[in-house]
């Protein structure tokens, strides 16, 4: 028997493996930690994924609006000028 579980170091395996949801879970909570990580697109993201609409079709659908936003925005900058 492992040595660590012999010295009661490991009350379970699921102490010792952490789940798909427990690292997805992780994952949102630290993102906004990365460094140069575009906040809009990590805030669309995390909204998509707290509301359980984390799929392919609203992830395409939320980063188009994002880039037309920024292409409206580049636009307006233009005219000004």
């Amino acid at each position: 028997m492992n040595k660590n579980i012999k010295q009661g170091r490991y009350n379970s395996m699921s102490e010792a493996i952490k789940s798909g949801k427990q690292v997805i879970d992780e994952f949102f909570a630290e993102i906004m930690n990365i460094k140069g990580v575009d906040k809009k697109t990590v805030e669309k993201l995390t909204s998509l994924y707290s509301e359980g609409k984390l799929t392919d079709t609203n992830i395409e659908n939320a980063m188009g609006q994002l880039f037309q936003e920024e292409l409206d925005t580049t636009e307006e900058k233009d005219d000004k000028d």
